[in-house]
């Protein structure tokens, strides 16, 4: 039944859109054969069957002259789509089981675009991830969150005392400034790419003067900083520095051509890319889609507090002057009268609000009463929660706590040992999120360190204005009756042994110079290997099997006990960096999916340890094999980042592939196009694998999270990060459907115990698989073919030298405050 509603939508909508492409008018204007033009039709009747929707687009593209298509024009199309398809699958069942979200819209309008011989970039003035996210990740659950803890343990290890409502001021003072340096914070980023980039046309042996420049980079001033300079032209100042020297030798002639090519491209893109990406800004919701409403330049800007469940804006700029900062000593006085004369209205919570869709939030928001007050936070871009939470609580658990609305970019959450960082995907992605946290937690520092020095705070003569938000007993049951966001449950651990990884990296060197495989290309072959091979704890199985028997919570165990089964090979979305060329790209998603049985690795590994058990002479060339197919899935990896790098096409030409690459990965290689098709895999991919690397020496970054997409087929996330202290922290957040439903039947923490088992087996069996494959790599009959248990003490490098560094800046920037 399902099906059949489908296919007769489907059938309809291709029928009507093919009758338009094969119009005289759109053949003249199509550059594009028969054939193709139908390969079109029939892809956007499959991922958007929208009934007549396609063709009336379609017609009125075709009859538009201009190059360049209005904003408000590709906005009317994609609902009219989104519309044509909720009307053409009514039935709920069908809708869900079918439609891909937002990026199956997307792709289809620029599937339409081709039709009507235009470009598809020109209808995305931003790049097409950035119009995506705005569609895509709307909700509550496409935040990033990541975690500090250098603030509380540089302050303890330095025996600093601070109040609480100096702490508080330390990080409002960071916001407000941070509000108002934004824009020498993008530019810095923007150089840092752009420029090394450049100078690669002219000076290919340049090619990794980025990757040098991201391990050096600074997060915090140092003890060379400036008297009366900030943190931008700290940055600046140091990039600057390391181009001169790392260019020092190059012909004059190349310099020059070099700098005039970054004079021309920053004036035409710098300017672009800082409205882009500005954080000065909230989000009003749409049906279907975020809009980004920019501050005014002369507008008031806010920093909001949540304390004691009741909502404070301060102002971050001077009365007189809005492009100016607020003096701190005001912030401390009106933080001050916050503590000490807290405002008398009822300590309230929107958190129900932030917790439902937000096409639903559109809709009910604009019949609330509180209205205005709810209008008036979007003065903030930054919210702080003052409540301490549990240091051991899972990010996933922590950012759950009071949070506005969901219209701001970032939120500051805290345990007594740490600082938490909530970011909405449509301002961050995940590699500038984590660095943003760095660079905030170095400049509370700093201002740690400056009112350390200062007497006692006294209240101020006035109390940041505090808003009251009166639901009716009718709106708050609107709210209650609305499209909850996708429940999840979450996991952590620090179990993987990165230590034994990176001997075996090592190892792979020695072996071969094409064994290339990266930190990440390991866990992702062994995330599709643990999908296929994972096996719950039993103990599991039969508390579900008991579940299974009433009658209450027969519908979630069965579909819990469905889910712990499932032993497919996921789709897997990779994000992949693509800012390096241009800034302004973000990120390019990589749909993956590891071809375990195409390259028959279970059985090929298993059998190769047995053969090298007993010293069989088959084994060395099993071996060769094996690692080849290793070395295979590497380069295709590696080609889909340098595509990424690239910023366009790369050509085969440029690619190092490998003599005796087998069959599978041959066609595997072949499908990744010579340039991202963003849309297609977010429609492809089932679970989001997001590595934000190796942070910094001196960094005090401790666990990250990703974010999700709306699609309710995105149903596991993973997020990856390795501390200072060689520690890879591995967190996952779990979607599937039966952690809804066991929620509903009281039994979350047994979702939180499916989702923790999950991730320890990911873990366990990822530490054993790098055990043999060094066993397998290591030449036969060698000390080195069995693994040393590395001890991550061998690779730890302490931060305590970093935190008295941090400290000793802060104090020397204290005689510098205003």
């Amino acid at each position: 039944m399902i099906d059949s509603q489908y296919e007769k939508a489907t059938i309809y909508t291709g029928n009507d859109l093919r009758t338009i492409a094969h119009s005289k008018t759109v053949r003249e204007i199509s550059k594009l054969s028969l054939p193709e033009i139908d390969g079109l039709v029939e892809k956007i009747a499959r991922i958007a069957p929208a009934g007549n929707v396609p063709g009336v687009i379609l017609n009125g593209l075709a009859n538009l002259k201009q190059k360049q298509l209005p904003p408000e024009t590709v906005r009317r199309d994609i609902g009219l789509i989104f519309r044509g398809i909720e009307q053409s699958l009514k039935d709920h069942a069908v809708y869900t089981t079918f439609f891909a979200g937002p990026a199956a819209v997307i792709y289809a309008y620029q599937s339409l675009l081709k039709l009507a011989g235009k470009n598809p970039d020109s209808a995305f003035a931003y790049g097409t991830w950035d119009f995506y996210t705005k569609y895509a990740l709307r909700d509550d659950t496409a935040r990033h969150t990541c975690e500090t803890h250098g603030f509380a343990t540089t302050l303890r290890q330095h025996n600093i005392q601070l109040s609480e409502i100096d702490k508080l001021t330390a990080w409002v003072m960071t916001a407000v400034h941070g509000l108002h340096q934004y824009p020498a914070l993008l530019e810095n980023e923007w150089r840092e790419r752009v420029h090394p980039h450049l100078l690669i046309a002219h000076a290919p042996e340049m090619a990794d003067l980025y990757r040098q420049w991201e391990k050096q980079r600074p997060f915090t001033r140092g003890h060379d900083a400036h008297p009366k300079e900030d943190y931008p032209a700290y940055r600046r100042r140091q990039f600057d520095q390391f181009m001169m020297a790392a260019t020092l030798d190059l012909p004059k002639a190349t310099i020059k051509k070099w700098q005039a090519d970054i004079q021309a491209i920053t004036a035409a893109s710098l300017p672009h890319y800082q409205r882009q990406m500005s954080i000065r800004a909230f989000l009003k919701p749409g049906k279907y889609h975020e809009e980004r409403q920019l501050f005014k330049e002369d507008e008031p800007v806010y920093v909001g507090i949540i304390h004691n469940s009741r909502y404070y804006l301060l102002k971050s700029c001077q009365d007189n002057d809005h492009t100016k900062p607020v003096s701190v000593q005001t912030v401390r006085q009106q933080i001050a009268a916050i503590f000490n004369h807290p405002a008398l209205n009822t300590p309230q919570t929107l958190t129900p609000s932030a917790r439902i869709k937000r096409h639903d939030w559109f809709n009910i928001s604009q019949k609330l009463t509180c209205l205005p007050e709810i209008k008036g936070l979007h003065a903030a871009p930054i919210w702080i929660n003052t409540a301490r939470q549990p240091r051991d609580l899972p990010l996933a658990q922590i950012r759950q706590a009071e949070r506005g609305i969901g219209d701001h970019p970032l939120t500051l959450f805290f345990t007594d040992e740490t600082a938490v960082f909530d970011l909405s995907h449509i301002f961050f992605d995940g590699a500038w999120g984590v660095s943003l946290a760095e660079i905030m937690t170095g400049e509370a520092l700093a201002w740690a360190g400056y009112l350390h020095t200062l007497p006692p705070a006294q209240s101020g003569k006035t109390r940041p204005y505090s808003p009251t938000f009166e639901f009716t007993a009718q709106e708050e049951k609107r709210i209650q009756k609305a499209e909850p966001i996708t429940p999840e449950a979450s996991a952590e651990t620090t179990a993987v042994n990165l230590p034994a990884i990176l001997q075996l990296r090592q190892l792979f060197k020695q072996r071969s110079d094409l064994l290339r495989l990266t930190v990440n290309d390991l866990l992702v072959l062994y995330r599709a290997i643990h999908a296929v091979t994972y096996h719950p704890d039993i103990k599991l199985i039969t508390q579900l099997q008991g579940l299974q028997k009433k009658q209450a919570t027969c519908e979630a165990a069965t579909a819990a006990l469905t889910a712990i089964d499932d032993n497919s090979n996921p789709a897997i979305l990779i994000p992949v960096d693509a800012s390096r060329s241009n800034p302004g790209d973000r990120l390019f998603p990589l749909a993956f999916t590891v071809p375990l049985a195409e390259l028959d690795l279970l059985n090929t590994h298993k059998h190769l340890l047995t053969l090298l058990a007993h010293g069989h002479p088959e084994a060395e060339q099993l071996q060769k094999e094996y690692l080849g197919n290793l070395a295979g899935f590497g380069e295709v990896l590696s080609r889909a980042k340098e595509i990424a790098n690239a910023g366009q096409s790369a050509s085969t030409g440029s690619i190092r592939m490998l003599a005796h690459m087998p069959a599978p990965l041959q066609q595997l290689l072949d499908t990744i196009p010579s340039h991202f098709d963003i849309l297609n895999d977010m429609i492809k991919g089932r679970e989001v694998f997001s590595n934000v690397g190796q942070v910094a020496p001196t960094s005090s970054l401790t666990r990250f999270i990703t974010a999700k997409d709306d699609n309710e087929k995105k149903t596991l996330a993973w997020g990856v990060m390795t501390d200072a202290n060689q520690t890879m922290i591995v967190t996952l957040r779990d979607f599937r459907p039966h952690v809804g439903l066991l929620t509903a039947v009281h039994q979350h923490d047994l979702a939180q115990h499916i989702a923790q088992d999950y991730l320890n087996a990911y873990a366990r069996g990822l530490n054993k698989y790098i055990s043999e494959l060094y066993t397998i790599t290591a030449p036969q009959n060698s000390k080195e073919a069995k693994l040393p248990k590395g001890k991550a003490a061998r690779f730890s490098q302490s931060i305590d030298t970093n935190n008295a560094r941090l400290i000793t800046t802060a104090n020397q920037q204290a005689k510098h405050k205003p």
